[in-house]
């Protein structure tokens, strides 16, 4: 056997001189400078591997002059598909059993048809026919032409190469895993039927526009293993793929792909191949001297980032560590270094992607802990920062001794910091004489680095504080935290932190008006939440928050419901916990009852208030519960049972946020709501006129929150025929929302309405007029598609028509 390291200089030379002469006859040109037949053909080899290397996708770009038409055998030709240096592929079709069936039909170009090509093209139909995986493609029949050029079909992919799937889809690291796992499986399914592929690279994978699988072709270069043989490379693999015992012309084994699987990951991960500047001689001669392959974090572009929905600090902060250490094995220019077999490599992928420790690298305590740490992220219940105990660590005795010492440390921490939060939240450190609770949870924050160190144990208390924060209305303190912990989060590769914390970022974007932040933020924390490390309760919570978001803000589409429906599927399948559930349930009734589904929809708010009823501090959960449960039963018309909801959820609330709560009085506003749609005006006139003085000792005299209750009462009012009064409050109303809301708006419109009301009341229809006008003119601009609103839409206009009736008789 010929060896190249001892022909390096005559192989560079003949090398030089086929670039020199592209469009002479190789093999005379060859023949006339070197006299040796085995030099002779290794050169003739790597000069073409390296033509069809610098032609870039020769599937793509079609090379044959004079494409076949009409038929070839049985088959008919549809389209040319592409062709390379040694043959060209159709898209065919045949008729069988009256069944019209689709083929890529491979066919040997007849000038290629010598020994060395034929016997490539033989030896891809009987491995071919040996195999049989959903990621291989499948020979279906073979045979000869009328001119004698041996064909192949083969069943057809309806998909595009896998390094184009994902760059045109940006599709992130954990997915392009995924996909390599499935090009790995088949490989390994051929190395387990002694086959090498020997020619593996993304052009010949495919992935299915479909169903996104992955399907390997081309086993033209393949070859049997077989115990007794020394096979070698005299095949033309592509350069820029090959292993150094490839290019060496040594023998080759399964490690020829393994190397080639680790420059496939090495593209999908950084945008391009290793190495990727040099020149086929460079190639070779790096595979003499045994060079390591260039690290993948070198090859790290901003675009290839954006490619993967990444920043280009984030990309290159995910590829350092594990994977960096896949690649490298796998690229190691010594076969007996690299992985000793694809499953091993596959094992190791599976492993990574659920936060285990790979193989490949040494199992050392630190290394074992911080993957052990990563996967199971201390939870922190809100308002509590109790933090639960790693425990179950596998391994030998001394290392679960000391990860208990560990564990016991972390639970230490985490009590002193409790006891020192509960010790500063005090007069003499926070200046006042009892913190409330926003500006107790803020000082956790601040004196939370000072007891936890570790990342990610700070991010895990960090997300409970902040979400104690966003359901005690410190949106803005909140939205702060959040953001801390997104880019903690990211900079680590936290999926999970990241999309919870993205999620609660774009809910408060929603609630303070920033529409297209909240959507760009919960869309991308959706997404997220679908990748791997993602626990199936934060992935219920994201999908609904991104549902009720998008509802509220008016962008219903029933891609919302089906993620509701998702959520509560889930939620039933995981067994979340039960709050959980009844939070997903819920959520579902609030998004079907609009839509008309009220029997569905009541039966989901039983079910949560249900739910709610044995969870022992879910009281102020429930009671919101039964307040959706009032308004369905408010649509049926059901006064009494709708009462009777209101009452409960006041009830609840009393008990859960106390008398004079914010949320308490609005509640006891609707309980007032429900008695008047029940008749009992009077008492619903008791019960506001009670309110509305501890409404303004909460609030302030002006605050825009007393629109509730005086809308109520000056409705009340005026279903009572007391004009005077409602004159007074319909003008406390207009006083307290005037400058603070749109004056178009539906809540103006209906301000406007009830003042008119008030003075038709009294006869006073010319001081009444210009109010039902802007009334209706707000009513007009406003819209609405709500059956409530449109309601109130009609009346108004018919109160201005009366009142210009009357003023017309006049």
């Amino acid at each position: 056997m010929t060896k190249d390291a001892d022909n390096w200089d005559t192989l560079q030379s003949l090398f030089h001189l086929a670039e020199e002469n592209p469009g002479a006859d190789l093999d005379a040109l060859l023949a006339e400078a070197c006299a040796d037949p085995e030099l002779r053909r290794r050169a003739r080899v790597l000069i073409l591997s390296a033509r069809e290397q610098d032609a870039g996708a020769p599937a793509s770009a079609p090379t044959t002059a004079h494409p076949l038409t009409g038929r070839i055998g049985p088959y008919s030709i549809v389209r040319l598909l592409g062709s390379g240096g040694i043959g060209t592929v159709y898209l065919v079709e045949r008729i069988a059993g009256g069944v019209v069936q689709r083929a890529a039909l491979k066919v040997l170009s007849l000038h290629a048809a010598g020994p060395f090509f034929a016997d490539r093209f033989a030896r891809e139909q009987h491995i071919l026919a040996s195999l049989d995986h959903p990621n291989i493609t499948r020979m279906l029949d073979a045979g000869l032409g009328e001119s004698g050029e041996p064909y192949l079909a083969m069943e057809y992919v309806d998909g595009v190469h896998l390094d184009v799937y994902c760059d045109d889809r940006s599709l992130g690291v954990p997915a392009r895993l995924e996909l390599f796992q499935q090009v790995c499986e088949a490989v390994a399914y051929a190395h387990r039927n002694l086959v090498v592929h020997l020619d593996l690279k993304p052009s010949n994978v495919l992935v299915t526009e479909a169903e996104g699988s992955v399907k390997l072709l081309d086993f033209g270069t393949s070859k049997l293993i077989q115990p007794d043989s020394l096979l070698t490379t005299t095949v033309m693999a592509t350069p820029a793929y090959a292993s150094p015992e490839q290019l060496r012309n040594e023998a080759v084994t399964t490690a020829c792909d393994v190397y080639a699987l680790g420059a496939i990951l090495f593209e999908l991960l950084s945008g391009r191949r290793p190495n990727q500047d040099s020149s086929v001689a460079i190639m070779i001669e790096r595979s003499l001297k045994e060079l390591p392959s260039e690290p993948i974090t070198k090859a790290v572009t901003q675009i290839a980032a954006e490619h993967r929905g990444l920043t280009q600090t984030r990309l290159l902060h995910l590829l350092r560590g594990d994977l960096a250490t896949i690649v490298a094995k796998c690229l190691s220019p010594r076969p007996r270094d690299r992985y000793a077999s694809v499953d091993a490599l596959i094992t190791d992928i599976q492993r990574y992607l659920a936060g285990r420790p790979i193989l490949a690298r040494p199992q050392t305590t630190t290394y074992r802990l911080a993957k052990f740490v990563r996967r199971n992220r201390t939870s922190v219940v809100a308002g509590t920062l109790a933090v639960l105990v790693i425990i179950a660590v596998s391994g030998y005795a001394l290392w679960r001794q000391h990860q208990a010492v560990v564990a016991g440390q972390r639970a230490l921490q985490m009590q002193n910091f409790m006891y020192q939060l509960f010790k500063l939240a005090n007069s003499d450190y926070t200046g006042k004489p009892a913190a409330t609770v926003p500006e107790f949870l803020q000082l956790g924050v601040n004196v939370l680095p000072q007891f936890i160190q570790d990342p990610a144990d700070q991010r895990a208390a960090l997300l409970s504080l902040a979400e104690s924060m966003y359901n005690n209305g410190a949106l803005q303190n909140a939205q702060q935290v959040f953001t801390q912990v997104d880019a903690s989060a990211r900079a680590a590769g936290d999926l999970a932190s990241e999309a919870e914390a993205e999620s609660y970022r774009g809910n408060i974007a929603y609630t303070v008006g920033q529409t297209d932040l909240g959507q760009s933020l919960s869309a991308h924390a959706l997404a997220l939440s679908h990748q791997p490390g993602v626990s199936p309760q934060a992935r219920v919570d994201i999908e609904i928050f991104y549902a009720q978001e998008r509802e509220d803000a008016g962008f219903r589409a029933d891609e919302n419901v089906k993620l509701l429906e998702a959520a509560v599927r889930e939620s039933r399948a995981r067994h979340v916990p039960e709050h959980e559930l009844a939070f997903a349930v819920l959520s579902l009734g609030s998004a079907i009852n609009p839509r008309g589904r009220l029997d569905e929809a009541e039966r989901l708010t039983k079910e949560a208030i249900g739910i709610y009823g044995r969870e022992p501090y879910a009281v102020c959960d429930q009671a919101g519960a039964y307040s959706d449960l009032a308004v369905l039963q408010n649509q049926r018309k059901d006064n009494k049972g709708a009462l009777a909801s209101e009452r409960s959820a006041y009830e609840g609330l009393k008990r859960c946020s106390g008398e004079g709560s914010r949320r308490t009085l609005t509640a006891q506003s609707y309980v007032a709501a429900a008695l008047m749609s029940d008749g009992q005006t009077r008492a619903a006139i008791s019960t506001l006129e009670t309110s509305l003085p501890q409404w303004k000792k909460l609030t302030g005299p002006d605050s825009d929150q007393l629109a509730t209750p005086l809308m109520f009462l000056t409705r009340a009012y005026l279903r009572n025929a007391q004009y005077v009064d409602a004159e007074r409050t319909a003008q406390d109303l207009y006083r307290v929302e005037k400058g603070k809301i749109n004056p178009l708006s539906a809540q103006m419109a209906m301000c406007q309405w009830v003042w008119a009301d008030s003075l038709s009341g009294q006869k006073r229809y010319r001081e009444a007029l210009p109010h039902a006008e802007l009334a209706d003119k707000a009513f007009t601009a406003e819209h609405s598609s709500a059956l409530g609103t449109q309601h109130n839409a009609a009346r108004a206009h018919a109160l201005l028509l009366d009142i210009q009736s009357k003023l017309s008789a006049k």
